[in-house]
């Protein structure tokens, strides 16, 4: 068995006990319009990179990984918190190829589903007499329940500004993407009681992999099997959304076609029928916008790598390394 598949062996065993431990959270609660939405929600799968992080940090700086199974958890159910709150925003009818808890059920059940989920994850966190860390775990987590939510607002805003820079978005996905990563790996890491230089390097490769996810999401959105997806084609697109295509076209585009493309675009909110999404991929594809974002991602998966240099290794070092090479090569 080669090391990469000793890595998805061990990823899939937490991944396992991650789903075990979602599961018996909801199970026999009431009142069943709470519950239900709830329970729809964590079993509708998922990468689960967040618990799973998590683990494999408290492991890299000489912990047990399964000491962090709660805090990764409580970090999952975060992130489906601002799921379910950012479809309502967003009007999203599909999440994971299947209808949003807004669309199945309806936004008063959906907006409760994603507050209640914060309690339960609270709940996970250790007190201090279960670890002597507590109060830095607490406060991790909350400042990245509060970025979260400013990455989502400066999202929203996005929507009515119409000259979004690079460096905008990228402070956008640093606090929309990238921070709870961060929270998993410096609560896994303090769970294990890492160093502040090992948290340092674990904060920074979490960091340079959130960036590199969103934009290969953004990538992914127009060159992924809708199937592979579990969204429209285009979605991101329709909802005019200024993602790292979009910004680049703006940046590159000459020709006044394409400039009068994407002015419709920026002023319209969105593209405005299924005709333009033709256009606008064969815009991206002349101005290599495409393969601007996949060396951008890439540039982010290194950096991610070369923080690690400060830790010593082990096996969950290397797994860190390996978690990396997997993003970098996923279709969905």
């Amino acid at each position: 068995m080669t090391a990469g598949e000793d890595f998805k062996e061990l990823y899939d065993d937490y991944l396992r006990k991650v789903e075990t431990q979602l599961e018996c959270i909801v199970k026999d609660k009431h009142p069943e319009s709470m519950y239900a939405p709830f329970h729809y929600l964590i079993t509708g799968g998922g990468k689960r990179i967040r618990p799973v992080l998590a683990m494999i940090c408290a492991g890299a700086v000489g912990g047990n990984p399964d000491d962090a199974l709660d805090c990764g958890v409580a970090i999952e159910l975060l992130h489906n918190f601002t799921l379910v709150h950012d479809d309502i925003m967003d009007r999203s009818p599909l999440r994971r190829n299947r209808q949003t808890v807004h669309e199945k059920w309806n936004e008063a059940s959906a907006i409760l589903t994603g507050d209640v989920m914060i309690g339960f994850a609270y709940n996970l966190l250790p007190n201090s007499k279960q670890h002597a860390r507590s109060d830095e775990i607490y406060k991790t987590f909350t400042r990245g329940l509060i970025e979260v939510c400013e990455g989502q607002a400066y999202d929203m805003d996005f929507n009515e500004k119409k000259d979004v820079s690079l460096i905008d978005y990228l402070n956008m996905i640093d606090k929309k993407t990238a921070k709870l990563l961060e929270t998993a790996a410096m609560i896994g890491g303090t769970i294990g009681m890492g160093s502040n230089e090992e948290l340092n390097s674990l904060q920074t490769y979490a960091n340079c992999l959130g960036i590199a996810f969103q934009v290969q999401d953004d990538l992914l959105d127009l060159t992924a099997e809708q199937a592979e997806l579990g969204k429209r084609i285009g979605q991101d697109l329709f909802e005019g959304k200024k993602t790292f295509l979009i910004i680049k076209a703006i940046e590159k585009a000459k020709d006044e076609n394409d400039k009068n493309l994407l002015n419709e675009f920026v002023n319209n909110n969105g593209l405005m029928n299924e005709n333009q999404l033709p256009q606008m991929i064969d815009l991206f594809t002349r101005l290599n916008v495409f393969d601007d974002a996949v060396s951008f991602a890439d540039s982010y998966f290194n950096k991610a790598k070369n923080s690690l240099a400060n830790l010593k290794e082990n096996q969950y070092t290397q797994m860190l390394h390996w978690l990396v090479d997997t993003l970098d090569k996923r279709k969905k």
